[in-house]
């Protein structure tokens, strides 16, 4: 008897939707663009209980007649392509043909649709066993579908999806990425009969960069403009220092199509070159615009990712444009400057090659080359013997405190030096193993500083090289976890609160999780719109902290927690508030390195951050003897 057996048409159409429909934002986002894609100027999405009950997409579109409207229920069912040679040269959002019969399979659908100019409109209706049924229905042109009860046919998804404060968060991500990519459509995005996101359709990039992240966002950002041929990049990058700790403030959309590309990410990072801080990335909103034969959109289900012809060229040009701005922008500085201050020349400000160029210093080369000097031959001291008389008394040494130098050539008796033991390499495909916890002596005393980032102890046992960072973490981290404990968590009134301006979606993650940031120690208010009022923040040693950054850091570790944050327990909220600790290249006094190196010692586990990784590594005596070849 066959053991192959052919899966049942449901079944096969339940496992194709796991590869499309990930979680709610993915069917915004799936609806979003075929909206796009039939012309429309007004979308529309609502969502109830994040997406769990309802998600309902509503257009001003072309709209569908009643064969179109059924055939879109099949799969693989498309009007966007029309035979193979149309897969190099896709301009539309969606091609695939897969995104509602993937969404139908795995809820309960209804489409209402009504092409302008039709008397009446079709009302389709598929259930979660794939059972069809219409009947007509009149309304506004345009397209709206309404999909409930999404995976109540797969309860096992249901149980990957986060708490309802992320997957909102990542519905109001997904909508606002689309705003972006289409400033001259006007979007609209209800949350529990509750506006999150209303942008008009202005066609202006810069009004809808500050309807979603703010005012601030947008006056630390640079414009980008770079063309190379057929390549255009433009849109906007951050001005130095304005940083985050994640990628996912790097935004990149390729032909108006919302991407993630490792090769544009490589080309940012060359651009900022040495102006890049370590461990932080600087945001950017960035539009690239190339022919659609030189890339390859057909790579992910999701249409996430992109495959590029010339990877090459796309990171250079993204490199050149970001580079571009930044000199741009320091130029501008510069002849600000010295409009507003003439005689700033006087303070050394201007640069070197300004006041070089002004001067316009030249000079005439000699006519006749200087001589070249005669060379002076190597003497070889190999074969020198010295004669020394057998009577002769050797001069008493003269005073110390003469200039004179006395040099003698005393025979050297040749050694052979070991080689160095052979450096262990290690394969870039193989993932390093994280370093056991710390097991040698304690250190007694901070004794040096290296690249404002690690501390050196001394101990008896060798020298012990300390992660700044990696340490205060653990202390910060033991310390909410006691004060958890004993509901007593320390806060600090600021003398002027600070009012402070997130994106959209990070507003929304913050008033999910406000109980969370009571807890710590926070007092928060919302100020209407993008901002928000900091009045208190917990008590941290050193009183080393940015609140804008500290926030953004701490939202962005709670945004993948899958529990809601009524049940979050103590570690994960520890671990997000540690975030505060000092970071690398910061500069602490000597009475904070003492004081840092004691606290630490008094942490239970002293040794690892929270997050696993090693505070300290020792060098010890035996491997410092080892290293200089003494035994």
């Amino acid at each position: 008897m066959s053991r192959i057996k052919v899966m049942s048409k449901i079944l096969a159409s339940r496992i194709a939707a796991g590869e499309v429909i990930e979680r709610p934002a993915s069917v915004i986002k799936e609806l979003v663009e075929n909206s796009i894609d039939a012309g429309a100027t007004e979308i529309t999405a609502e969502v109830e209980r994040a997406g769990n009950r309802l998600i309902a997409v509503t257009d001003n579109g072309c709209g569908m007649d009643d064969e179109d409207a059924l055939l879109a229920l099949q799969q693989h069912g498309t009007s966007k392509l029309l035979n193979e040679n149309d897969l190099d040269h896709i301009m539309t959002l969606g091609f695939r043909g897969e995104a509602i019969p993937s969404i139908a399979s795995v809820s309960r659908f209804t489409l209402v649709t009504r092409q302008p100019g039709s008397t009446g409109g079709i009302m389709v209706i598929c259930d979660e066993n794939g059972n069809v049924s219409t009947r007509p229905h009149g309304g506004a042109a345009g397209t709206r579908i309404e999909v409930r009860d999404l995976f109540c046919n797969l309860p096992a998804r249901k149980k990957f999806l986060k708490s309802p404060a992320t997957e909102e968060h990542h519905i109001e991500e997904i909508f606002s990425m689309m705003a972006i990519a289409h400033p001259e459509i006007s979007f609209k995005l209800l949350l529990d009969n509750r506006i999150a996101l209303l942008t008009p359709g202005s066609g202006k990039i810069d009004l809808r960069l500050r309807e979603i992240f703010g005012k601030n966002f947008v006056d630390n950002m640079l414009p980008v403009e770079h063309i190379e041929g057929e390549l255009h990049i433009s849109g906007y990058t951050a001005a130095p220092g304005f940083t985050r700790p994640s990628r996912k403030d790097q935004r990149v959309f390729i032909n108006s199509r919302p991407v993630e590309a490792m090769a544009v990410y490589r080309g940012i990072k060359d651009g900022y070159a040495t102006l890049a801080e370590s461990g932080r990335y600087n945001p950017t909103v960035l539009f690239i615009d190339l022919p659609p034969e030189d890339l390859d959109v057909n790579v992910h289900p999701a249409k996430r990712e992109v495959r590029f012809k010339n990877e090459y060229r796309i990171s250079r040009a993204v490199a050149a444009a970001i580079s571009g701005a930044l000199r741009k922008n320091r130029e501008s500085d510069i002849f600000a400057a010295v409009e507003n201050d003439p005689f700033m020349t006087l303070s050394g400000k201007l640069p070197l090659s300004m006041v070089l160029d002004s001067a316009q210093i030249s000079y005439t080369p000699a006519s006749v080359e200087q001589p070249e000097l005669p060379a002076v031959p190597k003497i070889s001291t190999a074969n020198i013997v010295i004669n020394t008389p057998a009577k002769t008394k050797t001069p008493p040494p003269e005073s110390p405190e003469k200039n004179d130098v006395i040099e003698k050539i005393i025979p050297v008796e040749k050694k052979t030096i070991p080689p160095a033991p052979p450096q262990k390499t290690v394969s870039p495909l193989v993932k390093p193993v994280a370093a056991p916890a710390f097991s040698g002596v304690w250190p007694h005393r901070i004794i040096g500083v290296i690249d404002k980032t690690y501390l050196l102890g001394e101990s008896t046992g060798g020298l012990v090289i300390i992660d700044q960072h990696a340490a205060h973490e653990r202390i910060m981290f033991e310390k909410i976890l006691a004060q958890f404990a004993e509901n007593s968590c320390e806060r600090q009134q600021l003398l002027i609160p600070q009012t402070i301006e997130l994106s959209r979606p990070m507003i929304k993650l913050l008033e999910g999780n406000r109980e969370i940031f009571e807890k710590l120690g926070f007092e928060i208010e919302s100020a209407g719109g993008t901002s928000v009022i900091v009045s208190a923040v917990p008590v941290t040693p050193f009183d080393h902290r940015d609140i804008e950054n500290w926030l953004c850091d701490m939202l962005n570790e709670l945004l993948d927690c899958a529990i809601p944050a009524s049940a979050m327990p103590p570690e994960t909220a520890a671990k997000a508030a540690c975030k505060a600790a000092v970071k690398a290249h910061d500069t602490l006094p000597a009475e904070a390195l003492d004081s840092l190196l004691e606290q630490l010692k008094n942490c239970r586990q002293g040794t690892l951050c929270p997050h696993g990784r090693p505070t300290m590594v020792e060098l010890s005596i035996r491997e410092l003897e080892r290293r200089f070849y003494r035994k």
